[in-house]
């Protein structure tokens, strides 16, 4: 079983920022998840919300920012003092971070209406690091994910949702996806077992407290996504 950090290693760091990220390698994460918006110039920038409020001293959409504007924000101290100066990374500066290295790479697109110019930087992106084989492109907006396929057949994609689906191997089909990214509450056996006939991968998020790191395991799915990456490998030694 994979351990993907959760936004990097966002129990010991900052969300989305290097710092998280450095130390999510560190504690030997098998990969990273991470979250995406575009900026007013088009930028791909990692964060979570669609404004800087929670995770910056600064506020307001993302999408109003240029890069360098967000670039002068504190994306670390409201995590701890010893993160003072943290900035929010570019999607570029996390692919710099892991290329020529096996780590899954797990992108979620924070996609909505407008989705398609954030899905055709990405891809160009993840092509230019030669990250494609390891990257997988999730999102909540399943539209973006079919025309991620679109964009590029090569990169594998995964639909997130939250609460349980009916059949959600036959699903993906319409959408050409390859893995199934449930909320770790709607894993039971059976849904990984068909899901694993039907080629998917079973990667469930966020999965942080030790009798769920068990369930999952007995579940048998292929990775977890969590905020707690030494817990989890300590765990599953």
């Amino acid at each position: 079983m994979y351990v993907l950090a959760h936004r990097g290693y966002s129990g010991k760091a900052p969300e989305n920022t290097m710092a998280a990220f450095e130390l999510a390698l560190e504690a030997g994460a098998d990969g990273l998840e991470l979250d995406v918006h575009i900026t007013k110039d088009g930028e791909v920038v990692v964060i979570h919300d669609d404004t800087i409020d929670r995770t910056t001293n600064g506020s307001g959409r993302v999408e109003d920012y240029t890069y360098a504007e967000l670039a002068e924000f504190d994306a670390g101290s409201w995590f701890g003092a010893e993160f003072k100066g943290e900035r929010l990374p570019t999607l570029s500066q996390v692919c710099e971070l892991i290329k020529g290295t096996d780590k899954i790479f797990n992108v979620e697109l924070k996609a909505g209406a407008n989705f398609q110019a954030l899905t055709e930087k990405v891809s160009e992106i993840i092509k230019a690091y030669d990250l494609v084989p390891n990257t997988i492109i999730s999102s909540f907006n399943h539209y973006a994910l079919a025309y991620s396929k679109q964009v590029n057949p090569n990169l594998r994609t995964a639909i997130l949702y939250t609460a349980a689906l009916y059949a959600p191997w036959e699903y993906v089909k319409m959408i050409g996806a390859d893995a199934l990214h449930p909320k770790h509450v709607t894993v039971v056996p059976f849904i990984v077992e068909e899901a694993h006939k039907h080629g998917l991968m079973v990667n469930p998020y966020t999965v942080d407290e030790p009798h769920d790191i068990e369930r999952m395991l007995k579940a048998g799915v292929d990775s977890v996504i969590t905020n707690q990456v030494t817990r989890v490998k300590e765990f599953i030694k």
